[in-house]
């Protein structure tokens, strides 16, 4: 089985009408547009445009103190994140278990988030001692405080390419990746990261994840298509991670920041393009493929059905 979950009952998982067998992804997007439009308006806001507007609207605009200037740009620094990062740790938390990954007890895994939290928490601790740290001295230490989203890219990039590679090796999971236990076949974090997303942000529930991890086991072209994104966001994530962090140290510090906090932004739009596009193909062909595998298969069953029926007839 690829990912190293438990056996998913696929008679337990909604399949689509035309595509007999391949267990649906029952979650539309579309019916979450606005939610979804305001909240990615305002992760763009507060991760990238109100930074780098507060930073040379103050820095040259007032004669505020520098320090002060690093203080409200850091007092607006994951605010939106830190409510959404809170709601979706009620949601963990619950005791009904909606929400939480399969094969976790509601009682004694209750404190046990999935891992697109864990990393998330992470990454949130390390970017905000970085912020909290270099703004601290009288005159803050502008290069370090355009590091954070460049090294959570990183970071990032860094844990796609393992998971990439560690899933390609069919090596086992060091510990529970959401809901794939310790022991099994090492995920793409791309397929972790969408189910628990959708699952958790997205109010899918466990329902989702079942759903996409019966996909997962049945439909390779399915799988391809997860491994190829995991690539693509790890690779592109690390090298922008790294071009920016060089360009941090090498331009001064007025000119860094900025960059720092635009190149995340002008990245992941242009790679959110690309997937939307490729993903859209590739399900595409997954369907048709599907179809035409299915389609003997159901013409035979037909034929050896009318067949008996001849043959019980005489």
């Amino acid at each position: 089985m690829p990912a190293g979950i438990d056996n998913i009952p696929l008679d337990s998982v909604p399949t689509l009408d035309d595509t007999p067998g391949l267990p649906r992804l029952k979650y539309n997007m579309m019916d979450y547009k606005w939610k979804l439009i305001l909240v990615s308006s305002l992760l763009v806001i507060e991760s990238s445009l109100l930074p780098i507007a507060l930073f040379y609207g103050l820095w040259y605009g007032t004669d505020l103190r520098h320090g002060i200037v690093f203080a409200i740009i850091t007092a607006f620094f994951g605010l939106v994140t830190g409510i959404e990062f809170g709601l979706r740790s009620l949601k963990l938390l619950l005791p009904r278990d909606e929400y939480r990954p399969l094969g976790t007890d509601p009682v004694k895994d209750r404190w046990k988030f999935d891992f697109t939290h864990m990393t998330l928490s992470f990454g949130y601790t390390y970017m905000t001692g970085i912020l909290i740290g270099a703004s601290i001295p009288h005159e803050p230490i502008v290069k370090p405080l355009a590091m954070p989203v460049p090294l959570f890219f990183i970071q990032m990039g860094l844990q796609l390419l393992w998971t990439g590679w560690a899933n390609k090796k069919h090596k086992k999971a060091p510990c529970r990746i959401s809901s794939v236990p310790k022991g099994g076949r090492v995920p793409p974090l791309v397929l972790t990261i969408v189910e628990d997303i959708v699952a958790v942000d997205g109010a899918g529930g466990k329902e989702y994840r079942r759903a996409i991890n019966a996909r997962y086991q049945v439909s390779k072209r399915f799988r391809e298509m997860i491994a190829r994104q995991n690539w693509f966001w790890g690779a592109g994530a690390l090298v922008d991670g790294v071009a920016t962090m060089i360009v941090i140290w090498t331009v001064p510090q007025e000119i860094a920041y900025g960059v720092a906090w635009a190149s995340p932004l002008i990245f992941s739009v242009i790679w959110t393009v690309i997937t939307v596009t490729w993903v859209r193909r590739d399900l595409r062909r997954e369907k048709a493929e599907w179809r035409a595998n299915a389609e003997p298969s159901l013409s035979n069953s037909g034929t050896a059905t009318q067949e008996m029926q001849e043959r019980s007839a005489v």
